[in-house]
């Protein structure tokens, strides 16, 4: 559809579009924006979002939500009318590995239009007499139950009676599914011997692949971790195999398992990751390598020291130190400083992220697990207190909502997320339920008051057992490896004293403001309202100016993406927007896009670079850099909130009160704004609301 809007020649000007929160699509079906013929925003993942990413979830049942996006002050300047389009476009799948993957045909109808508006204030108040929603409590779920628990049970012993029958050498994650369910007492694989023949058989057959393609270990980030695990696990229980010889070879076990081993790890020590979820897969797969050759061949095995260092960078409690280049030593291609993870125990990957941030609990997990001598002996004490800490941080960023069914449910927070497209968030509470850990993995392990408080209020919403449902439903032997956890998880969360913390979010739960300068993210509960904002926002190459905005109250929800004002130390130089549609960091799919007439309408648009330290050898415009794109302070009006953010480390920012908010209240400190000048100390942060 096409149409003819007034716009204000000199100010920012703002497309609002009304949808109705209980529509679904049965497709991941995606709207548009145009303006004069030149797409707003880019297709996935730009800093400026799509108009609308369909779900078959609810996002906000029985209510409307607003989203709205700035047009680009380049196109509008000067002008008082625009035309103004919206198209309807079909799913995209981000990891598509051809185009027709990527960017699949629209089959049904997108979401139902009900108004667009254009406005200069970011914050969109809709017309008093304009009808709206209901807020909506919703019930609690009555199935299923505890037979769930026996469910789990035969899914798991099915998969190892086909596994133990079949002819054909299992995957890597089957194999070490084998080795973990050998130890599991209540699975048919208990102490069985032959599935540890099985196991042994299939640790062979990956030694002779690397013998014969040395670069196999390479092509994955895991390399041979998973094979290695199992070999980890097993301990001893493997020893009276290693000095045989292994069908078809003239090598022993040990000879062949080393060799893989080694050179699994020594590779993927010199191709670290630098995002954290992507540096903790392949550190733990290292570590795991490593430990395995403790078993194998002591003398080839790197110190233990040495090896958890990585486990501690990837977590964020030492620096990371990159990789290790020719002559072994460490490249520290992000300075000496950078903590994968923020002082308040989130990831950077550059901003806040949602689903990506929930992978690295999981992986924590294991980590920690990979350090304990047995299933059921304490790991590294140090892992095990960071792990802790980052579930409560992340503990923030659950809303109270419905899940897909209807009933009472906690949401992950995803429309702020640097890497999120789904809108809204999976139901979550402490941990996602999938093959990186089931939904009461952490809280058992850590045996954190908080995060076990917060598995109670799972269990009293009923959640805990469809989550369990969901990882049965999963394919794939990673997930078979979180079910075998899953009953004495279960066991021991009835056992655990009862606990008063529940999710911050909760509306039961008291107003609280909580952020973090290292990667500007905002969380604010005001009663029922709760409002979240990414200040520093997918600005991957330099200052962009732009912030996105998630607020939610029990009758309306709006997602903004605004323009703020930012203080950065200037480098001198500057990038200039590509006429990309697609993805900002990849131009893989971009010529279908160009073929078909798109055009980018914030194309040519030159934005700042800030200052990027000088340890960073090889940053230049138009490279991802975690300082191109971040402010060192922050100023955001929204509605009646004024937010300031201070990231520096130590200088103090002053800024002039905004219009109106004389004599606000600072929602952190619970400080009144007396003057018409407000400072912000170093890593701090103020909210003022006015009533």
């Amino acid at each position: 559809m096409t149409f003819e809007m007034k716009i204000d020649p000199d100010e920012v000007n703002y497309v609002t579009v009304k949808f109705w929160g209980s529509d679904t699509t049965g497709e991941h079906s995606r709207l548009m924006l145009f303006m004069d013929g030149k797409q707003i925003g880019q297709r996935h993942l730009g800093e400026v979002d799509a108009l609308d990413i369909a779900e078959d979830t609810e996002r906000f049942p029985n209510r409307f939500f607003y989203k709205t996006l700035p047009l680009p002050q380049q196109m509008t300047r000067g002008k008082t009318k625009t035309d103004i389009a919206i198209e309807g476009q079909g799913p995209v799948w981000g990891y598509g590995y051809t185009f027709e993957k990527f960017q699949q045909q629209m089959t049904k109808p997108s979401r139902t239009i009900y108004r667009a508006y254009v406005q200069q204030n970011p914050f969109f108040t809709p017309a008093e007499e304009e009808p709206q929603g209901r807020e909506t409590v919703f019930p609690i779920r009555s199935t299923p139950g505890a037979e769930v628990i026996d469910a789990v049970k035969k899914r798991v012993n099915r998969e190892i009676g086909k596994l133990m029958q079949s002819k054909k050498v299992a995957s890597m994650e089957g194999i070490r599914f084998l080795a973990y369910a050998s130890l599991t007492s209540w699975t048919d694989a208990y102490h069985q011997k032959k599935v540890l023949n099985k196991v042994v058989r299939g640790v062979d057959h990956y030694a002779i692949q690397f013998r014969d393609d040395p670069e196999w270990v390479q092509k994955e980030w895991v390399g041979a971790g998973p094979v290695a695990d199992a070999v980890r696990v097993l301990g001893r229980s493997v020893g009276i195999y290693l000095d045989h010889p292994v069908d078809g070879t003239e090598s022993t076990r040990r000879e062949l398992w080393t060799r893989m081993l080694a050179a699994s790890r020594d590779w993927h020590i010199q191709h670290r990751r630098a995002y954290t979820n992507q540096t903790m897969i392949v550190d733990l797969n290292i570590y795991r390598c490593n430990k395995a050759l403790q078993h194998v061949n002591l003398p080839r095995a790197w110190p233990e020291d040495k090896v958890v260092r990585l486990l501690y960078e990837a977590v964020g409690l030492e620096p990371w130190s990159g990789s290790l280049d020719a002559q072994g030593k460490s490249t520290w291609r992000l300075g000496k400083r950078y903590l994968q993870l923020t002082e308040r125990g989130l990831t950077k990957e550059l901003g806040y992220v949602g689903g990506y941030g929930e992978i690295v609990l999981g992986l924590t997990k294991a980590m920690y697990d990979a350090t304990r001598p047995t299933l059921d002996a304490e790991g590294d004490p140090r892992i095990k207190a960071q792990l802790a800490k980052m579930a409560r941080a992340r503990a923030v960023f659950r809303v109270p909502a419905s899940d897909n069914d209807g009933f009472r449910a906690m949401r992950l927070e995803s429309v702020i997320g640097w890497r999120d497209w789904h809108y809204p968030g999976n139901v979550l509470y402490v941990q996602s339920p999938n093959g990186d850990g089931g939904p009461l993995d952490v809280a058992c392990a850590t045996k954190d008051s908080a995060l076990i408080g917060i598995c109670q209020q799972m269990l009293e919403d009923n959640q805990v057992f469809v989550a369990i449902e969901r990882v049965i439903e999963q394919r794939g032997f990673e997930a078979l490896t979180t079910l075998l956890r899953v009953p004495d998880n279960y066991e021991s969360l009835l056992q655990f004293p009862s606990s008063s913390a529940r999710l911050p979010m909760s509306s039961d739960r008291r107003d609280f403001v909580y952020f973090d300068p290292e990667i500007g993210v905002v969380a604010v509960k005001r009663g029922n309202d709760i409002l979240f904002a990414s200040l520093y926002w997918r600005s991957r190459y330099a200052i962009n100016f732009l912030a996105r905005v998630h607020f939610l109250t029990p009758t309306i929800e709006r997602d903004a993406t605004v323009r703020i004002g930012t203080l950065f130390t200037p480098s001198g130089l500057t990038y200039t927007m590509p006429d990309q549609t697609n993805e900002p960091f990849n131009r893989r799919y971009e010529k279908p896009y160009q073929d078909a007439g798109m055009r980018l309408g914030a194309a040519g648009e030159t934005q700042p670079i800030a200052k990027v330290p000088s340890y960073v050898k090889d940053f230049k415009p138009g490279k991802e850099n975690y300082h191109a794109g971040k402010g060192e302070f922050y100023l955001m009006q929204y509605g009646n909130y004024c937010i300031a953010m201070n990231c520096n480390r130590t200088r103090k920012f002053t800024f002039p009160i905004p219009d109106g908010f004389d004599g606000s209240r600072n929602l952190v400190d619970n400080t009144t704004a007396d003057s018409s000048q407000h400072s912000v100390k170093p890593l701090e942060t103020v909210v003022l609301y006015r009533e």
